[in-house]
């Protein structure tokens, strides 16, 4: 029988190589026919703070480059507060005259190889499109949801306290300020991503071509966190852009702060948990209005016990996985034995019980967010007992909802 999980070879013109910082203005060619957009000068020079040609990968056809992949490092943190290197697959792209050439799934693969020789063992990536990277192992596992609330309607239940504590600062401080935030409120987040100097160097560069119409940036910051903002004057909206909070004072006096701006109706905010603890602070939770659900980081395991040996479980487990991962043959049968105090997963032939799981599933549940039963309903997840399918469904749960919280 043909085995249809086979590569198909590419063309004999088509070459794949690594990048050099020669290569960036092509790069951004490739990837802006890709996705409808012409990258200026100014955008091109903030990309090349973030770009490490030793990350991207180029496919050449005739010295053009129709094709790349590269990656950004971090750190992600997993349930129970561990944290491992991850790669943050980025700027992945096939000219659309040498589509369905066999081009996106060479590149991918020798990048994922790449990774697995590196020994890191997690990667993720944000899919412009919902339909391409399942195949790749890849599945969903942060979720963020869009939301407006009507400010005046915004009431606190009566017994919620007023922490105080908050100011507003500018650019300059919150940048001193923000990284040591930043970092705790990370380590404690399932699905936070580490955020290097670079990165806060871009991310609070505030261009004209990111507001979208709306002002600069204003900053409240907390002791315990911060929450950044953008004003749009036509709709008088406030529309927060970040926030990151490492306790909960700090967490309810920043929403207090923000729900009590003169001169704005409407407050939006794009990138809130699934499971935002706002909702249950309000004395009318259906003021936080969702009018967006999407798919945030999906993830990809490229060493089964490494991920799941550093991350903690809800529950006691003791279970045979059999990973079925036909894009890199990364699978195989492990054994995971953990719980709250720690875990560990190692190769093995035999064991009871056995739990079949898709590469694709094992990326979904690794940061806490998916829920086994529903995997398993999709065809999934395989497992005859549904005893085992509820002690799995509790152990791989977080205490936290998982979010990524840095757009790559």
């Amino acid at each position: 029988m043909p085995n249809h999980d086979a590569p198909s070879p590419i063309p004999p013109s088509v070459a794949l190589r690594r990048a050099t910082a020669a290569d960036l203005p092509a790069i951004a060619v490739v990837d802006g026919r890709s996705f409808g957009e012409h990258y200026s000068d100014g955008q091109l020079e903030d990309i090349g703070v973030l770009f490490d040609p030793d990350r991207f990968l180029v496919a050449e056809d005739r010295g053009e480059i129709v094709g790349v992949t590269g990656s950004y490092p971090f750190d992600v943190t997993l349930p129970g507060g561990a944290s491992l290197p991850a790669e943050g697959v980025t700027w992945v792209s096939v000219a659309v005259t040498h589509r369905r050439r066999g081009i996106l799934r060479a590149l991918l693969a020798e990048q994922h190889r790449g990774f697995a020789a590196d020994g890191i063992a997690v990667s993720l990536l944000t899919a412009s499109e919902g339909s391409i990277y399942g195949r790749f192992g890849y599945g969903i596992a942060t979720e963020h949801r869009e939301v407006e609330i009507t400010r005046r309607r915004a009431a606190f239940r009566s017994d919620v306290p007023d922490p105080r504590g908050v100011r507003q600062v500018d650019t300059a401080e919150l940048r001193r300020l923000a990284p040591e935030i930043h970092a705790r409120w990370a380590a404690q987040t399932p699905g936070a991503l580490s955020r290097a100097d670079r990165w806060w160097d871009v991310h609070l560069a505030d261009r004209e071509w990111n507001r979208g119409g709306a002002t600069a940036l204003f900053h409240l910051v907390h002791p315990d966190g911060y929450l950044s903002y953008r004003i749009d004057r036509a709709t008088r909206t406030c529309r927060i852009w970040e926030m990151a909070t490492a306790t909960d004072d700090a967490y309810i006096a920043l929403w207090r702060t923000v729900l009590a701006l003169d001169l704005v109706e409407t407050v939006s905010a794009k990138s809130l948990a699934a499971a935002e603890p706002l909702q249950f602070l309000l004395a009318d939770p259906r003021q936080l209005r969702t009018v967006g659900q999407w798919d945030g980081v999906w993830a990809r395991v490229l060493d089964v016990p490494a991920a799941l040996s550093a991350r903690r479980y809800a529950t006691e487990v003791d279970v045979v996985l059999d990973v079925r991962d036909p894009f890199l043959d990364r699978g195989g049968r492990f054994r995971l034995r953990g719980g709250p105090e720690g875990a560990e997963c190692a190769p093995a032939e035999a064991g009871a019980p056995v739990v079949g799981i898709e590469m694709v599933a094992l990326g979904s549940l690794l940061f806490g967010g998916a829920h086994a039963g529903s995997l398993a309903r999709a065809g999934l997840l395989r497992v005859d007992d549904p005893a085992v399918l509820r002690r799995l469904t509790a152990a791989f749960r977080g205490e936290r909802t998982p979010e990524h919280g840095t757009e790559f």
